[in-house]
């Protein structure tokens, strides 16, 4: 029973990885028959991606195990595990619906491109239930090597190539900094297992001789995670790998793999290294700052889209930290409402981008002419934009104001006043690129008038769902609170159970 259990706790897994295999052999015998003509599959292998993620959902949300350590401490499932794959597997079903018409149009028929995203979320889901450190760094590789050849997705552009090399060589370094961190903290303790490490780091170390080495060891590991999530000043490759690569790619980058990384960092600093916590707050606060000033400020001369969404979402890295800093259960709970209401904005936003073509601007990247006087050719998408715009920005009565709140409430509880007024203050910054990108779609006229193509439908019915949800969870977040403060206890009653 016990290990028809440890099995049923892996069924998500074992089913998504198991149709990867299946969907493998399939594909590569479909396109390669000479009967068949060599059919391209994108349009309905997408179908099938979707419907596989659907079938993964269920099985993880219809789980009746609360708690297990799995497999020799090296697996963890809880409902932090349980509500972060839920979203992971949400919102990639909804980038796999919505950029369905960008792919066709970018011509990227090759079928793997759509099993690198399943076994990018299959990473993903592996690294949320990670509970020891070889775990979560195959997890992470996993991921990574994904993404890598997602980047890199459009053989015959150069942009594209150079987008995916340089994402390998500067993750390859990260990785490399991870692995490190996690030699010297084995070298330390003697084990890779979460529960024994924070165990053995509970005890009072202050005269010990390991304790130097262990910082160090955390300050690797932090560093890694650090470059990950683009965290300034270890933000260097997220612009260009934004611009650089295929929007598909971009739009899966930027939405999906914040809340995985996010999870796995605050359950390795809350619970295992929360003796350590202390040491660290000076340094995370400045990244904190850091980042929300180079993300606000350098934003301001971006004329492309992407490159100023990739900025934006460094700055919005910003606050998440400051949430973090706070070390509390309600700063925790603050993290993820505000990540689920940012991951709610982006797909606007991308949505936005996807839907502003041209018949001279499909094949490249879109800039903030492309939304010149877009009010007068579709109101109703220039009016979504502009609330997903105003809720970035923090404007009542929208989500984003009431996720920014929460995070200055939290961190102001925790006492650390200097970088909650400082976040404001930029805040209101970052607000005048954001009024810009508005003042395009409404107020900058054209020298030449265009024609803007149809929306697709898929596009509009998420923009559409997304753009109901920014209004709902400003008047009603009840129930968004209510999840996000369940996954946050469970780090704190860990915290007490080590």
């Amino acid at each position: 029973m016990l290990q028809q259990n440890h099995f049923k706790m892996f069924l998500p897994e074992v089913f998504l990885a198991t149709s990867i295999l299946i969907l493998t052999l399939y594909t590569t015998y479909t396109v390669s028959s000479v009967s068949l003509g060599f059919p391209v599959v994108t349009r309905s292998l997408i179908k099938v991606c979707v419907l596989t993620l659907v079938v993964t959902l269920f099985l993880q949300i219809n789980n009746s195990i609360d708690f297990m350590v799995t497999y020799q401490s090296t697996f963890i499932f809880d409902s932090l595990t349980t509500s972060s794959k839920s979203v992971v597997i949400i919102f990639s079903i909804v980038c796999l619906l919505i950029f369905e018409e960008a792919l066709l149009k970018q011509q990227i028929n090759n079928f793997e491109y759509l099993l690198l995203i399943l076994s990018a979320v299959l990473g993903l889901m592996l690294l949320v239930s990670s509970f020891d450190m070889i775990s979560l760094y195959l997890a992470i590789e996993m991921q990574s090597l994904c993404l890598y050849a997602m980047a890199a997705a459009k053989k015959e552009s150069t942009f594209s190539t150079e987008a995916g090399l340089k994402y390998f060589i500067l993750g390859s370094f990260s990785s490399a900094l991870l692995l490190f961190g996690i030699s010297l903290l084995y070298g330390c303790t003697g084990t890779t297992s979460f529960e024994k490490i924070a165990l053995l780091l509970s005890f009072d170390l202050e005269e010990s001789p390991l304790r130097t080495s262990i910082n160090v060891a955390i300050a690797f590991i932090a560093s890694s995670f650090f470059f990950k999530i683009a965290a300034a000043p270890f933000h260097m490759w997220s612009p260009d790998v934004y611009e650089g690569s295929p929007v598909s790619s971009t739009i899966f980058f930027a939405i999906v793999p914040k809340i995985a990384l996010f999870t796995v960092f605050l359950r390795l600093f809350q619970t295992v290294f929360f003796s350590f916590f202390e040491t660290f707050l000076l340094f995370l606060i400045m990244f904190s700052v850091v980042s929300v000033v180079i993300g606000s400020f350098v934003a301001l001369k971006q004329k492309k889209i992407k490159r100023l969404l990739a900025y934006s979402s460094i700055s919005h890295v910003g606050y998440m930290l400051l949430a973090f800093s706070a070390n509390s259960l309600e700063g925790s709970q603050s993290l993820f409402f505000y990540l689920v209401i940012y991951m709610v904005t982006s797909l606007i936003l991308w949505s936005l981008l996807l839907s502003v073509n041209t018949a001279s601007n499909v094949g490249r990247s879109k800039t903030l002419v492309d939304l010149s006087y877009l009010s007068l050719s579709n109101p109703l998408l220039s009016f979504t934009g502009l609330i997903a715009f105003f809720s970035l920005a923090g404007v009542p009565p929208l989500a984003g104001f009431y996720a920014k709140m929460s995070v200055f409430l939290a961190t102001l509880g925790s006492s650390l006043v200097f970088a909650c007024v400082f976040a404001i203050l930029t805040s209101v910054i970052s607000s005048y690129y954001y009024i810009r990108v508005i003042k395009n779609l409404y107020f900058e006229k054209r020298v030449i008038s265009v024609f803007f193509l149809p929306v697709s439908r898929s596009c509009s019915l998420v923009m559409g769902v997304s753009l109901v949800l920014l209004f709902h969870l400003f008047l009603n977040p009840t129930l968004l609170f209510l999840v996000t403060g369940r996954m946050a206890l469970c780090l704190f009653l860990k915290k007490c159970f080590f």
